[in-house]
């Protein structure tokens, strides 16, 4: 993984609650990033893992979503990326600091297809006909690139009531912008 040096801010402990949701239910995910412009940027997330501690997140990035991100990420370091599970809409936002990326792995790989799999699982609820949620596993393509990141906060997304607040850290602790 590249570093940058510049980057330093305290991170968070990834709730419990998200954590599971992230290894037992997700289903999709969607990054946003900002170049130096604040151009937003959307980028497909195939797969992702929570490190043993609880505090970094690593996203595997869709090869089709790869360009702009490096230099983005680069430019601010600022990443936010959401995670919805299709069939009850629970959704969360985590947003935080980049650490570094490097090109997905064959590990990656096998994880983005198990979250395909639960993708398309996912939509077999929603669709009458099975075929449907077959034909839209294909959407979810395998990783080019894997990148890594501190996460700072964590937002409840669900719609309906409380969507929007943030759930780490607690809502009257002062977070920085940078």
């Amino acid at each position: 993984m590249q570093y940058p040096s510049r980057l330093k801010s305290p991170i968070i402990m990834i709730p419990g609650k998200i954590i599971r949701f992230l290894e037992e239910r997700a289903s999709v995910a969607f990054a946003g990033t900002r170049d130096r412009n604040l151009v937003p940027q959307g980028h497909r997330v195939t797969g992702w893992l929570v490190d043993s501690g609880g505090r970094t997140l690593t996203v595997f990035i869709a090869e089709s979503s790869v360009p702009h991100l490096v230099e983005a990420l680069h430019d601010n370091g600022r990443i936010a990326v959401t995670f919805e599970e299709v069939a009850t809409h629970e959704t969360y936002q985590l947003k935080g600091r980049y650490l570094g990326h490097r090109p997905a792995q064959s590990t990656e790989i096998e994880i983005s297809t198990r979250l395909r799999d639960r993708f398309v699982k996912s939509l077999h609820s929603l669709f009458a006909h099975q075929e449907m949620a077959a034909l839209l596993g294909p959407s979810i393509g395998p990783p080019g690139l894997v990148v890594e990141f501190e996460v700072h906060e964590v937002f409840l997304q669900t719609p309906g009531p409380g969507a929007g607040s943030r759930l780490a850290p607690p809502p009257d602790v002062e977070v920085s912008a940078t």
